[in-house]
């Protein structure tokens, strides 16, 4: 069975200390959990004091929300961009939407660990981050794109919120599969996730090459 995927080796120490202070955080975030991490675990991996950390967030608390948020935006924006744009071929959009997903994975693999963590894991109970209404504000984008699928005769009337729940189920399980080793997330998967959708959601005769 494959290896747990491993991060590239860290860049050498730069840029200001908050910048530094957030990559160890998160790094130790990802890897041990939010409440397991203290802030003095996180001051001696950065080279820094304790008062240093307290200088730039008031406590753990608001340093984890801070990762979360710009990390979440990030995501957000790069999701509003594909499922905002105009275009002629709706299908080939769900699928770079799909891909979006899959290439944020990848290029931040600590955040998503730490991400699916903190959902899925003990620490939920410990954050107090208002994950719901960031979810709903990307669950409209997405079902406004179903919205045009169906226009398309590409999705059935109606099931503009069940293929949305379909896809976010499948794209945080292979997702979560890469994160552990246990599947890649190659060119085309984002495809062949679409083309299952339209098969099992589509409308009568429809057809997807």
């Amino acid at each position: 069975m494959a290896g747990r995927i491993k991060n590239k080796p860290a860049a050498p120490p730069g840029g200001s200390k908050k910048d530094l202070i957030e990559r160890k955080a998160l790094t130790f975030f990802s890897e041990k959990g939010y409440d397991a991490t203290s802030m003095r675990e996180i001051a001696e991996a950065a080279g820094v004091t304790k008062p240093v950390i307290y200088y730039y967030f008031k406590n753990k608390e608001q340093l984890c929300h801070h990762l979360i948020s710009s990390g979440l935006e990030e995501f957000r924006q790069s999701i509003q961009r594909v499922c905002l744009e105009p275009s002629d071929d709706v299908l080939e959009q769900v699928v770079r939407m799909v891909q979006v997903h899959f290439d944020f994975c990848k290029s931040h693999l600590e955040f998503m660990r730490f991400i699916y963590a903190i959902n899925f894991g003990p620490d939920r109970k410990k954050i107090t981050y208002n994950f719901y209404d960031y979810s709903m504000s990307i669950f409209d984008m997405q079902v406004s794109l179903m919205r045009r699928m169906s226009q398309a005769r590409l999705l059935k009337n109606g099931k503009e919120e069940a293929a949305v729940y379909y896809l976010r189920g499948i794209i945080s399980t292979f997702a979560m599969m890469y994160l552990d080793g246990r599947h890649p997330l190659n060119s085309n998967l984002a495809k062949n996730i679409v083309v299952d959708l339209v098969g099992g959601l589509g409308a009568s005769g429809s057809r997807i090459r």
